[in-house]
């Protein structure tokens, strides 16, 4: 796991089997979100999301008053797992991570996935592995084909469904995935409630 880690502080890139689908994992410095989007063809006004060891590494880039109570409400409930929340980034989070003043963060189901996190500090940048407009990769054997352009791919199996992204404090789903709308809507229905 040193190793590894080694290769994302030092700008490498990863391919790595998620809870959701392959990802693309880099540090969260502007070199390496970089080499991210060179080797998608991502447009630059598609922002990456961040991946977090802990709720705690992921509080400390949000504006918790900007985003309102849904906020941590959702983190709570849905993380580890598959919910990526969008959120006003804090003064810590990182500039080349911040798009139109909001910044996407989840905190990802496996363990394995976290302790990597946690051993280059709490955060990487990450997307889906795949080019961009295509769809991602959901197999060890698809992820082989990125092994000559990234720094390591993980051996392992990912989950086939996409997060489901969800933006504050709009509260506005962006994308449908392993969390339903009616998830979330009973989620805050059921914390107000209770208050």
């Amino acid at each position: 796991m040193q190793e590894v880690a080694q290769k994302l502080r030092k700008g490498g890139l990863l391919a790595w089997p998620t809870d959701t689908t392959w990802g693309l994992l880099a540090a969260a410095e502007p070199e390496a979100v970089e080499r991210i989007y060179g080797l998608k063809g991502r447009p630059r006004s598609k922002p990456l999301q961040l991946l977090a060891a802990s709720l705690e590494d992921a509080r400390r880039l949000v504006d918790e008053e900007a985003a309102g109570p849904a906020w941590q409400i959702l983190a709570k409930r849905f993380w580890p797992g598959g919910l990526t929340l969008v959120a006003p980034a804090s003064a810590a989070a990182p500039p080349a991570l911040v798009h139109a003043g909001k910044v996407g963060l989840r905190v990802p189901a496996s363990d394995e996935l976290r302790e990597l996190i946690a051993a280059v500090g709490g955060l990487v940048a990450a997307t889906s592995l795949n080019r961009s407009g295509q769809p991602p990769v959901t197999s060890y054997a698809e992820a082989l084909a990125f092994a000559e352009e990234v720094d390591y791919v993980q051996p392992g199996e990912s989950g086939t469904v996409a997060s489901s992204v969800y933006e504050l404090p709009e509260g506005r789903l962006l994308r449908s995935g392993l969390v339903s709308a009616s998830e979330i809507a009973t989620a805050l229905e059921e914390t107000w409630t209770k208050n």
